[in-house]
């Protein structure tokens, strides 16, 4: 996984996954469902932010 980011509302957390060596690699694009990162990678804290974020966003629209 190369890359993680936010891609809103309709379609929330995805992930960039680039597959293959050298200059050519296959890149494919994913949501993320249940994230297994080493906590301590700065990107896993990215990803538990944002979903916080959202999580909070989607409560506050409900009440």
């Amino acid at each position: 996984m190369t890359n993680a980011f936010d891609a809103g509302d309709a379609f929330g957390l995805m992930c960039q996954v680039d597959v293959g060596d050298g200059a050519d690699p296959a890149i494919f694009v994913a949501p993320i469902a249940e994230p297994a990162f080493d906590r301590r990678l700065p990107i896993a804290r990215e990803i538990a932010d944002t979903r916080r974020r959202r999580a909070q966003t989607h409560t506050d629209n409900l009440a």
